[in-house]
């Protein structure tokens, strides 16, 4: 199948959720032997199998350089002026809401603006959310193709009933990695944000009167990384920014605890990346962690008030650790991108078929 997707960037450029996610579907469907094209701000990587057609619209960077608040409605009405005929299916991962959707068109929601909106941490970000949760629903009645990520994104959205879930990177590993000798935990955030990363650092440092040789693993932002190193009460935190996905997978094979600390997730990638590489996963109790742990089984869920010493108590019980990753190992398996791309192909048929006038 010939395949267009759009979405402004990709890596190594940004590492945020999406554009990780649109890369990986990207490659597992070139990998099927499909024709895959991204339109994007990006450059081609070395790492993308797919072609990056460039966005070269005029007046679109100017508009962003001089009102990038507003980037929510630049970019979708930008966005129609590209040229998107000739393919089976034309898959939009963002910035949407006011393309003019016709029947080939598939739109995937990888969270919702009205539950981000609870969570905002300022007035500037709920009115953002605020906003962007109206494009949602627009895109959600006017887009006939449409997945939500998980069952909590798509019941928040009208017309949204097909659920397909985010991929991993790859196959999840065969057996148990070995970790590291000394008690060791990773995580993935930001410091004041809803992944509540202040929270991941008063744990380490709470546990650390009790395990004086426990090591931390903080991958963040790279300007909150550089604020942070050198300073003496995080002794015995390793700070990391930027880093690929190989360097993230071996941080993960490492660690013997994978730490989702968020007030609110809609998914949680972290979580399957971590069960795939043999990290045990704590999680705060949120749609995401609903959906892909079961407590006690495939990972721990802990409200917060009750998760320092929760970790305290997996990192003296190995037994029951070790357990744990071996059926999570098992139950990431349905994330491998081979089964998330066979989902969304199906779906690009019926796009086909729409287009096409075949029943």
């Amino acid at each position: 199948m010939k395949i267009l997707f759009l979405h402004r960037d990709l890596p190594p450029d940004t590492f945020t959720g999406v554009a990780i996610q649109v890369h990986r579907l990207a490659n597992a469907l070139t990998d099927l032997g499909h024709d895959v094209s991204v339109y994007s701000h990006s450059r081609q990587s070395a790492e993308a199998r797919y072609r990056v057609l460039p966005i070269n619209l005029p007046g679109l960077r100017t508009a962003l350089r001089y009102a990038p608040f507003l980037k929510r409605i630049w970019y979708p009405l930008w966005y129609r002026r590209l040229a998107m005929d000739g393919y089976d299916a034309v898959h939009i991962h963002g910035d949407g809401g006011f393309i003019r959707y016709r029947g080939n068109y598939v739109r995937t929601f990888y969270g919702t603006a009205a539950l981000e909106y609870r969570h905002a941490r300022n007035l500037k970000g709920k009115l953002a959310q605020g906003f962007s949760y109206w494009l949602e629903k627009r895109e959600a009645r006017r887009c006939r193709l449409t997945v939500g990520i998980s069952p909590h994104v798509a019941a928040h959205l009208p017309g949204v009933d097909r659920v397909i879930p985010c991929m991993l990177p790859g196959q999840p590993d065969p057996v148990a990695s070995e970790k590291t000798p000394f008690p060791s935990l990773i995580y993935l955030g930001s410091r004041r944000s809803r992944k509540r990363g202040d929270a991941a650092l008063g744990l380490f440092l709470g546990l650390r009167k009790s395990h004086p040789d426990l090591r931390l693993s903080y991958v963040g932002p790279a300007r909150e990384v550089e604020e942070l190193k050198g300073r003496t009460e995080y002794r015995g935190v390793d700070f990391h920014s930027r880093i690929s996905q190989d360097q993230l997978a071996k941080l993960y094979r490492e660690s013997w605890i994978y730490l989702c600390l968020s007030s609110y997730e809609g998914f949680g990638v972290g979580i399957i990346e971590a069960m795939a590489f043999s990290c045990m996963v704590v999680t705060a109790p949120h749609p995401g962690s609903e959906y892909l742990v079961r407590d006690g089984e495939t990972g721990v869920v802990a409200p917060p008030d009750m998760t320092e010493a929760l970790v305290g108590r997996m990192l003296k019980d190995e037994a029951s650790r070790r357990e744990i990753v071996r059926r999570a190992r098992e139950f990431s398996r349905r994330f491998s991108p081979a089964t998330v791309a066979s989902s969304y192909l199906d779906l690009y048929r019926m796009a086909q078929a729409r287009t096409s006038g075949n029943p």
